[in-house]
């Protein structure tokens, strides 16, 4: 039997950078997670600049890449339907400055399909912001 967690985007990650603004930009990449737990992509999508290109590795449902802040959202609902579930964070690494900044955050995700047994997840995110908007976001699962 599958554990499904106890809280919602549980942060098991380390207390952060010492930085302010890395803080600062960690403390909302976990908020858009924890938004994502709750089915709610509000938060993730209020990080995206308008012609944001996500891109979510592999040959399925919900591979692709979509270039715009609308698409994305399409996308959440898609994959909301299609793989309930919650995050677990386990590390989030900020560097670079506001103009160029590099996050890599790594999660595991439980997740409950519709019609098929819960499974555990894990995947990497990479995402690079200028001034606070992310404007390439790539994401790599092991599904």
């Amino acid at each position: 039997m599958v554990e499904q967690p106890r809280a919602v985007a549980v942060d098991q990650t380390a207390e952060g950078s010492l930085n302010p603004y890395h803080a600062i930009v960690r403390g909302k990449v976990l908020a858009a997670f924890e938004g994502l737990s709750l089915h709610d992509a509000g938060p993730a999508l209020s990080l995206m600049a308008e012609d944001v290109c996500y891109t979510f590795e592999g040959a399925h449902a919900l591979g692709g890449t979509r270039v715009s802040r609308a698409g994305v959202a399409k996308w959440f609902e898609r994959l909301f339907r299609l793989l309930p579930g919650q995050f677990v964070i386990r590390e989030v690494m900020v560097s670079g400055w506001p103009w160029s900044t590099r996050v890599v955050t790594r999660f595991e995700h439980y997740v409950a399909p519709p019609d098929a047994p819960p499974y555990w997840g894990a995947g990497v995110q990479i995402t690079d912001l200028s001034w606070g908007s992310a404007e390439k976001i790539h994401t790599y699962v092991d599904t």
